[in-house]
């Protein structure tokens, strides 16, 4: 690798860098709301042709397209790559930019890129495509194959996902790992490394009163209440079954055991866990855990010795109610009050760290609810995905820290993180070992999102980023011949 030239293409070509990421922020794809998502498909499969992919092809979705693509160069070692293309949604109003106009604006001193997408994801997806693109101008090849295969669906719940990779298990037969490309630069010098994430399945149960004798088959005024059944509160006496009155534990017989018996945590791990729980130190949980500080939470439903919370938070079971909608909505909704609503329907989203499949859970779930004479609520599910927690002691692990630590960037690896989702289908299918994140870069989600483009003290900049992403190839494609060899 002549490492002084890829840096220096870098450097010479930031400005087109920059544009590339531009050109995926200024095309919106909200999912959700249906938005720009085939054409961002299409712009995605356009940067795959720039960079050299011949075996290019946009995939149907449930609800939005994915995208394969292959990038072979004859390297002994091949990789599956993971991205998003579709995005959160965005109040306009809230903004003091346009969402999709991937301005460049000043911030603390330094340029940042401001846009939905640029920093979850398309962003550091962008800055990963700039890296390969540099080391094919410099070197005309590349230390590995990648196989590409984003979607356009995660913020759905990846519902294609699984049959996307099914499609292309052949190909993807031959990858030595998977790879998503994220900003992970958490504070200063610190950088996350996720080796896996928590099983998870979303769900909706759904009470219709045409399934239901005595209900409502549609809406009907609440002065007929008196001779008509209420799929609302059948749909609570549903729910109520399926755990303890405050919403702890769960009380369907296949699952209750594994909210009380967790799987043991090998030394590598807790050790792992430990090395986080010394970085907070001094600090209260509820500041570091993701339930909004101090604040937002008056106290945590666990043990607050050592890394207990960290613990239950990456390895405890979660059974959550996500919304319920159902009738009248408030003000200025388009619902009106004074009804028998003729449906009712929960979002749930359980997420876990145990043997049975997401399928199965889905299942019990099922099961318990009919025995209990719940057979009419009907459940459509929209997400399942197994956990998985790559080994601690894989080569490329250490291939991801020592990358980091060449850079003086400490690296903070995480052997699960509490998500669940897509990243988790190629290695549990292929039983290849994944990482997450492994490269500096920020910004900030939520409303006047941005990408830092400029180094600052405490994060990279979009140059150095991709910088760091040539050393991580190289020393992954070196480090997974190894050990295929």
């Amino acid at each position: 690798m002549n490492r002084d030239a890829i840096f220096a293409h870098i450097d010479a070509h930031v400005g087109d860098d920059i544009a590339h990421v531009q050109r995926w922020v200024r095309q919106p794809s909200v999912s959700w709301h249906d938005h720009g998502v085939t054409e961002m498909a299409t712009v995605v499969a356009e940067s795959f042709e720039e960079l050299g992919c011949r075996d290019i092809a946009v995939l149907e979705g449930r609800y939005q397209p994915g995208v394969w693509a292959f990038l072979d160069v004859g390297a002994p070692v091949t990789v599956h790559s993971y991205a998003m293309f579709d995005t959160r949604t965005v109040d306009a109003a809230r903004w003091s930019h346009d969402p999709f106009g991937g301005e460049i604006v000043t911030k603390d001193g330094g340029r940042v890129l401001v846009g939905r997408g640029a920093l979850g994801a398309k962003g550091p997806f962008v800055a990963f495509l700039n890296a390969l693109r540099a080391i094919l101008a410099v070197e005309g090849t590349l230390p590995m194959n990648v196989m590409f295969l984003p979607e356009g669906e995660e913020i759905l719940g990846s519902p294609t996902y699984a049959q996307h990779v099914e499609r292309h298990r052949d190909r993807l037969g031959r990858v030595a790992a998977s790879y998503c490309p994220s900003s992970a630069q958490a504070g200063p010098g610190a950088v996350s490394v996720g080796l896996g994430l928590k099983g998870m399945a979303v769900l909706e149960l759904t009470v219709e009163g045409a399934r239901w004798s005595g209900a409502p088959a549609s809406t009907i005024h609440s002065s007929a209440a008196s001779l008509v059944h209420s799929p609302p509160f059948r749909l609570a006496q549903a729910l109520a079954t399926l755990t303890e009155s405050d919403g702890s534990g769960c009380r369907v017989p296949e699952l209750a055991a594994l909210w009380d018996a967790r799987q043991p945590l090998s030394a590598g791990r807790t050790e792992l866990l430990r090395a986080i729980g010394a970085r907070t130190a001094g600090t209260d949980w509820r500041d570091v855990l993701g339930v909004g500080g101090v604040a937002n939470v008056d106290r945590l439903l666990t043990r607050l010795e050592g890394v207990t919370p960290l613990v239950d938070l990456l390895y405890g079971p979660t059974f959550n109610v996500a919304g319920l909608r159902s009738g009248f909505l408030g003000p200025n909704t388009g619902t009106i009050p004074f009804i028998v609503p003729g449906s009712a329907t929960a979002t749930i989203d359980i997420r876990t760290v145990v043997d049975l499949s997401a399928e199965e859970i889905i299942a019990a779930i099922r099961r318990h609810l009919d025995a209990h004479g719940f057979d009419d609520v009907a459940i459509e599910t929209f997400a399942a995905f197994d956990h998985h927690q790559t080994d601690p002691d894989h080569p490329i692990v250490r291939a991801a820290s020592d990358t980091l630590a060449a850079w003086g960037l400490e690296s903070v690896v995480w052997p699960i993180q509490p998500g669940g989702g897509p990243w988790t289908v190629v290695p549990n299918a292929l039983g290849v070992p994944c990482l997450r994140g492994a490269v500096p870069g920020g910004g900030s989600g939520g409303d006047d999102e941005y990408l830092v483009i400029d180094d600052t003290p405490s994060v990279a900049g979009l140059a150095t980023s991709e910088k760091v992403h040539v050393d991580l190839l190289y020393a992954a494609a070196a480090t997974l011949h190894g050990a295929r060899g």
